[in-house]
């Protein structure tokens, strides 16, 4: 599986020659690709000189997502990978960032730890010369081996991600010009697409930190960090980082069953994770379905099922307390489709709609239905998941 790695470079080529040097050393089944983007200080001959990398050349500076997205159209891997420059990258930093992009389907984008860094990305360090970032490197990793962080917000200076997702919600969004917040909007919408983003600990690179950009000529990061800011507020009409970081609204999978030993498992190992409960209210079964059942949650119930057949529903309703209600049958497998719906739908509604469209599974629609607004059950067996 092969890894596209674009770099853009601006000047600062002793910079690009540590950071080229860092993937050679440490990288594996990997093909570069270096952007530039007007440098005027002989980085664009050095590069041609270079046998294993591709080459995009621009009479002047595009910027960040512009680079980037050509760079993007001139790849080949199953993954981009999206490097800064600025960079020395260290032992097994690829390797590591692919398991965890791998190791569940629904993660669509990845990035390291570092020493420079907004957000959840910078972690302490104690070397203070490049000359210790091996040794601290390889120490890093193996302390947090296998480790990773769920979180909502990557930054662009190492950003790895499934080729597959980029086709589906697009690459930088050339309005914000020279570069910060392209990132920003990338992750808003891979998570309004159902992904997950994740943090691999247990790779480690260096980050020199806005090398490039500062030094543009007559540049001011405060009024481009402003200006930009505004242009995200105006795409999304709110500001990104409110909708980034908003209270994911929380979801009770509601199920009526009887004898679905049969069905119940997969049933279950479908949603199991992606709700933040599961009612289950077992109306008379014979089976071990109840037993079942409680390996998976502590929420099950036997309810008589006399009388009418809403009163189970309304039983189910009255245990759950999430904002929103699924209701799922036993014999109902939750597709990855579906799966990447629901996560997106946590995090985009603000909470006032009283049914939100879930899926069309098999012809079988489903929602979503707002505890608030009252009980209700599903129109039709097929409504509910």
């Amino acid at each position: 599986m092969t890894t596209s790695i674009v770099i853009l470079t601006h000047n600062e080529l002793p910079l690009t020659d540590k950071c080229l040097q860092s993937i050679r050393q440490h990288t594996h089944d990997y093909e570069l690709i270096v952007v530039d983007n007007g440098s005027t200080d002989g980085t664009v001959a050095y590069l041609r000189k270079q046998p294993d990398i591709i080459v995009h050349e621009n009479q002047e500076n595009l910027g960040f997502a512009a680079g980037c997205n050509q760079g993007l159209g001139l790849s080949h891997g199953e993954n981009i990978l999206f490097l800064n420059n600025d960079t020395i990258v260290t032992a097994y930093w690829l390797e590591n960032m692919l398991r965890v992009l791998y190791e569940d389907k629904r993660v669509g984008m990845v990035g390291p730890v570092t020493n420079y860094s907004s957000g959840h990305q910078m972690v302490p360090v104690t070397y203070s010369r490049l000359g210790e970032l091996e040794i601290f490197a390889r120490r890093h990793v193996q302390e947090n081996e296998g480790c990773y962080t769920d979180v909502r917000r990557l930054v662009g200076f190492c950003l790895l991600a499934k080729r597959s997702v980029l086709e589906e919600i697009g690459g930088f969004d050339e309005r914000f010009g020279l570069g910060n917040y392209e990132d920003d909007d990338l992750c808003l919408r891979a998570l309004r697409a159902g992904y997950v983003l994740r943090v691999v600990q247990d790779a480690f690179i260096h980050h020199f930190g806005h090398a490039t950009i500062r030094n543009l000529q007559d540049f001011d990061l405060t009024k481009l960090l402003d200006q930009n800011r505004k242009k995200a507020s105006e795409k999304w009409g709110q500001d990104i980082h409110q909708l980034i970081y908003k209270p994911a609204v929380t979801i009770s999978v509601c199920m009526i069953t009887r004898d679905a030993s049969l069905t119940l498992k997969r049933s279950l190992d479908s949603i199991a994770g992606h709700a933040d409960e599961m009612i289950i209210v077992d109306t008379g079964s014979s089976d071990d379905t109840v037993e079942l059942a409680k390996t998976y949650t502590s929420h099950v119930y036997i309810h008589s099922g006399k009388g009418e057949p809403s009163d189970s529903y309304l039983y189910a309703f009255e245990q759950a307390t999430g904002e929103y209600i699924v209701w799922m049958r036993q014999d109902e497998v939750l597709d990855n489709k579906t799966i990447k719906r629901l996560s997106s739908l946590k995090l985009s509604i603000d909470g006032s709609e009283d049914s939100v469209a879930l899926s069309d599974h098999h012809g079988k629609k489903a929602s979503m239905y707002r505890r608030a607004a009252g009980f209700r059950m599903p129109d039709q067996w097929g409504e509910g998941v």
